[in-house]
């Protein structure tokens, strides 16, 4: 059974500014690669696949200015690319056009690796974050046990 727990984390400032630069850094990337894919397809007339961008991410990783993007977790910054492919996939499929995320009206959340993520008594493990203390009310459920998550979002 697929069911969503929402869980309050309590992150100390560190943890915090963290967090942030994980939902700062998602947003850039999305903007990036939106902006990317609609210059290729005015120029060349065809899209950016998911894997080309992530190539391109790669490279503008390295350029001078951006070695920011290294604080945050690139699972993270990957899945932005992702996000933005399945707006595409929504758009062609009736919805409308993707559209640039702002920080006034986006949701502040970050994707958590799956795999990555385990509980412990009163911490939670989130890549590149670290153990961060919480609190569930989920009467019955103990939270030690669940191993498997399936697109796990932190807001």
């Amino acid at each position: 059974m697929i069911r969503g727990l929402i869980i309050r984390l309590y992150p100390t400032k560190q943890q915090e500014v963290l967090m942030y630069k994980h939902i700062g850094s998602m947003r850039f990337v999305y903007n990036w690669a939106l902006a990317k894919r609609i210059e290729n397809y005015k120029k060349y007339g065809k899209r950016l696949s998911v894997a080309e961008l992530g190539k391109e991410l790669t490279k503008l990783k390295k350029t001078e200015g951006y070695k920011w993007l290294y604080e945050v977790s690139n699972a993270t910054l990957k899945e932005a690319i992702r996000d933005l492919d399945k707006a595409y996939g929504n758009f062609f499929n009736g919805s409308g056009f993707p559209k640039f995320k702002s920080k006034k009206k986006s949701e502040p959340k970050f994707y958590s690796r799956y795999d990555k993520i385990y509980f412990k008594e009163d911490v939670v493990n989130l890549e590149k974050i670290g153990k961060v203390k919480y609190k569930a009310d989920y009467d019955g459920i103990d939270l030690t046990k669940i191993t498997k998550f399936k697109n796990p979002r932190v807001k």
